[in-house]
């Protein structure tokens, strides 16, 4: 998998999303690349966590967390533990690979989207 093909499908989601999602919700995105150990290092001491996703959507409440893959982007070991371990604290998190299964994730949670996107 391209690196670069997975932060164009994440920027065309988040700019999407920025459209669809409704007022009172609170999204972000995560910066999660790895930069070498020297700022690895640095972000470990800021209390940076490994694996978790990409974005957060935070909406009456509850945090749905998505992590962006491409369709042959895989899912690192790590990644895997921090969503089962968010799972087990009671958030949603979902693996998607295109803006359709974001969609479909925030329905599936009762996330009124404004208008239709068009894909």
């Amino acid at each position: 998998m391209s690196q670069h093909e997975e932060d164009r499908l994440h920027t065309f989601i988040w700019k999407a999303m920025q459209f669809m999602l409704p007022d009172d919700a609170v999204a972000w995105s995560n910066e999660n690349r790895q930069c070498g150990p020297r700022e690895g290092f640095r972000r470990k001491q800021r209390g940076c966590v490994p694996g978790v996703p990409d974005m957060v959507v935070n909406w009456k409440g509850r945090p749905l967390y998505i992590e962006i893959k491409t369709p042959k982007g895989t899912v690192s070991k790590v990644q895997r533990d921090m969503h089962k371990r968010l799972k087990a604290a009671g958030a949603a998190v979902a693996i998607c690979r295109s803006l359709e299964d974001v969609v479909y994730f925030l329905e599936t949670h009762d996330v009124p989207l404004k208008g239709a996107v068009m894909a």
